[in-house]
């Protein structure tokens, strides 16, 4: 708890920047997290913010309205270490060691992610009408997901199902969001720290999780958190990944067009480019309010057990 209280007092002393530095640090300021939950919650209506009520404890550099996220009963079918078929690793190591590379998911098949060696697993499903998070990476194209029907995995037994209520909040020591795990049994009862260690990668178990209470709420709620000391040069990392395929896609692009123009043809629409047409401005790589959508890609790598894109279900 002495780590946790630290991390508390250092929350508090570090003063707030409004500086943007979000392409060359991987760093965001509470505006644009703002902006970044904002198109959370739009494209993932599972995520929400939370309600202005005198059970949350409010920060006055942010609107009341907008202190933090939260999604619910979020399906945890799998503990982390059963999570051990893990693809060698892809170029896209920086200075601190973090990899870009493939890990077994929980719905089958491999896929690109982000964080030190060790088992993988991200979303599965997710909920109708709803952008799937998988889906909307592969319009980045930082995801090269395989399908294979040998690698499906049966559903987990409901003996072994867990839920869990995930917080994101900012961190203004770090400069960006801060995850918090909150855990339950199927029947509801609230799963211990211990046993919400249970559902994080044995890599970052002593690492990068602490236990703390729930910071942005006046009663007293046992958390395991993700330490967000890295996730500046992680998300560095994945942005220079988006601005280098984006800058591929833009010259052959510009190859397609003028070969159209030569040819004297002209190129029929799909539907393709209407989600172009949303997203033009990814030439230049992520956009800010995207950040949470790769965020979460990230934290599937922690928590591979979690399907953090997936379709609400009760207790």
């Amino acid at each position: 708890m002495l780590r946790s209280t630290l991390s508390s007092w250092r929350e508090f002393l570090t003063p707030v920047s409004h500086k943007s530095t979000f392409q060359s640090t991987g760093q965001i300021t509470p505006e644009e997290f703002v902006q970044a939950g904002e198109y959370l919650c739009h494209m993932f209506p599972t995520w929400k913010w939370n309600e202005v009520t005198r059970a949350v404890t409010y920060r006055d550099f942010l609107p009341r309205e907008h202190q933090f996220l939260v999604t619910r009963k979020v399906p945890c079918g799998r503990r982390a270490e059963q999570f051990t078929n893990v693809r060698d690793a892809e170029d896209g190591a920086d200075e601190d060691g973090w990899v870009i590379e493939k890990g077994e998911t929980s719905s089958g098949g491999f896929e690109t992610t982000v964080g030190p060696a060790g088992p993988k697993g991200p979303p599965n499903g997710n909920k109708a009408g709803a952008q799937d998070i998988d889906e909307l990476l592969e319009s980045f194209e930082i995801e090269e997901a395989e399908e294979d029907s040998d690698d499906i995995v049966a559903a987990a037994p409901r003996a072994d199902r867990r839920y869990y209520d995930l917080y994101i909040a900012y961190s203004t020591s770090y400069r960006v969001p801060k995850m918090y795990l909150v855990g339950f049994q199927g029947d509801g009862a609230p799963l211990t720290p211990e046993q919400m260690f249970e559902d994080i990668s044995p890599d970052y178990r002593t690492k990068t999780a602490t236990i703390e209470k729930l910071p942005f709420l006046t009663s007293s709620v046992t958390s395991v958190s993700i330490h967000p000391c890295k996730h500046a040069n992680v998300m560095r990392v994945l942005m220079g990944k988006v601005l280098q395929v984006k800058q591929r896609e833009r010259a052959a692009r510009a190859a397609e067009a003028q070969g159209v123009e030569t040819s004297g043809l002209e190129k029929t629409p799909g539907p393709e480019d209407d989600w172009e047409d949303v997203q033009e401005d990814l030439d230049i790589g992520l956009r800010v309010d995207q950040y949470l959508i790769v965020f979460l890609k990230f934290m599937a790598s922690v928590t591979p057990g979690i399907e953090h894109d997936y379709t609400m279900e009760g207790w």
